[in-house]
């Protein structure tokens, strides 16, 4: 706020010498102008110098704020950043593991027919080698002849 008022303080001092250099110019009175001309010069450099130190405190305190911004968000993002790679770990971990069961059932179910169909083969080769190895006799049957019967017509 302080500098706004030194900022139209300074302006309106402008205003009045300019309003005062006419005056004389119009009165040409010179020696007078050359006065007021150096005096209003010393005020605008002062002014100027304390709106320099306004602003230069003005940019250092800015500064100091992004600094710290810039260290407050940087330590938000690295926790962040921390438990979403523990989440993440956790995620891949658990997905091991079903995938695990899974592999283990599918070897499983992979490995069990397998097995069966050995077990089949040799059985039917055993079963083939009972029937050549032991034979037995037929036993003659008793063959009736029927009697034909006559069709009706």
């Amino acid at each position: 706020m302080s500098e706004k008022k030194q900022f139209k303080a300074l302006l309106e001092n402008w205003k009045g010498i300019r309003e005062e250099i006419n005056s004389f110019v119009e009165d040409k009175n010179i020696k007078e102008l050359k006065k007021t001309a150096k005096r209003f010069l010393s005020v605008a450099q002062k002014d100027l110098k304390n709106v320099n130190k306004f602003i230069e405190k003005d940019i250092n305190g800015l500064k100091k704020r992004i600094k710290d911004e810039k260290r407050d968000i940087e330590k938000m993002v690295d926790k962040i950043i921390k438990i979403e790679i523990k989440r993440a770990k956790e995620f891949v971990e658990k997905q091991k593991k079903e995938l695990a069961k899974i592999q283990s059932k599918i070897n499983n179910i992979t490995t069990e027919p397998t097995k069966k169909k050995t077990k089949k083969k040799k059985a039917t080769k055993k079963k083939a080698k009972k029937k050549k190895v032991t034979k037995k006799k037929a036993a003659k049957k008793k063959v009736s002849k029927k009697k034909a019967s006559k069709k009706k017509k």
